[in-house]
């Protein structure tokens, strides 16, 4: 069942299960316009089985319809750590985040080095400005009351019905054969289809504002926890020159490039994804099998 989660005014909801099962519990961060339920058709079965497991929405995402005046790195990982703490208390935790998601746990890493054990970093970030569909209309985000209100008429055409959705989407891959042919493409966008167009489009096209404005590079040389950067080289939104400045700057850092691959991991390559994962949780040892 969905948890509601009250930090201040924002209003974040969680997703879990195993809450019983031995090992460190993983926290799913998703990327901008998407939602909590974005990860539970695009987990491995180690995690939908065997782990404790949360994925969490990010401040501005249905059900989040607080309006603050300014959002900045600071404030964002103040409020997920708060959420994750009503989720599992001090226990340490694993984050695994997918773009902004990514961002966000790069984040949460730097300003909470205690509570974070490891971190898989998919198609992240840790300066704001994108490129690419998503850069676009975050420039129109910037651009005056004119810019903002047609960033959300376009945002609101996109959410029109799922074929609209999957097509803008679409912009956003490096492979797009793959993409198109993906099964998961459907089941993911049936997961978060329903959340995504309730979300405050005020929020999203602030939200793309602040986030070009946010710069956690000067942070993370203080990420000293086992971190996978996970990218493809042929992300529009996210250069892999972003993915080989943020491994060149962590101490124990690993980077991964995926050839062909754009910023639709899950569609793209997902038995490549579920695979490292997997793989990351056994050598992690985040995995504590029964005896």
């Amino acid at each position: 069942m969905p948890q509601y989660i009250e930090v201040g005014e924002h209003r974040l909801i969680a997703l879990g299960a195993n809450q019983n099962q031995l090992g460190i519990p993983i926290i799913f961060l998703h990327g901008i316009t998407l939602s909590a339920n974005f990860w539970t058709p695009n987990l491995p079965p180690i995690v939908r089985e065997n782990l404790p497991w949360y994925s969490l929405s990010l401040p501005g995402h249905y059900p989040d319809f607080y309006q603050p005046e300014l959002l900045t790195a600071d404030m964002l990982a103040d409020i997920l750590m708060s959420a994750i703490q009503k989720l599992v208390g001090k226990q340490p935790v694993a984050l695994v985040g997918y773009s902004t998601g990514g961002f966000a746990a790069l984040n949460l890493a730097a300003h909470f080095p205690n509570q974070i054990k490891g971190i898989f970093c998919i198609s992240g970030f840790s300066q704001g400005q994108w490129q690419g569909l998503l850069g676009w209309l975050q420039r129109l985000s910037q651009s005056g009351a004119m810019g903002k209100l047609l960033c959300k008429i376009l945002c609101k055409a996109f959410m029109l019905n799922q074929a609209f959705y999957k097509l803008g989407c679409s912009m956003n891959a490096g492979d797009r054969q793959a993409y198109w042919n993906a099964p998961t493409l459907q089941t993911t966008v049936d997961a978060v289809y329903p959340d995504v167009i309730k979300h405050n489009l005020n929020n999203l096209v602030d939200l793309f504002d602040w986030f070009a404005n946010m710069d956690i590079s000067h942070l993370l040389s203080k990420i000293q926890v086992p971190t996978l950067i996970l990218s493809g080289d042929r992300d529009p939104i996210i250069p892999l020159t972003q993915a080989k400045f943020i491994a060149s700057q962590i101490p124990d850092a690993e980077l991964i490039v995926l050839q062909g691959m754009g910023h639709m991991f899950f569609a793209e390559r997902s038995p490549a994804y579920q695979n490292l994962l997997t793989s990351w949780i056994i050598e992690k040892k985040l995995y504590i099998p029964k005896q």
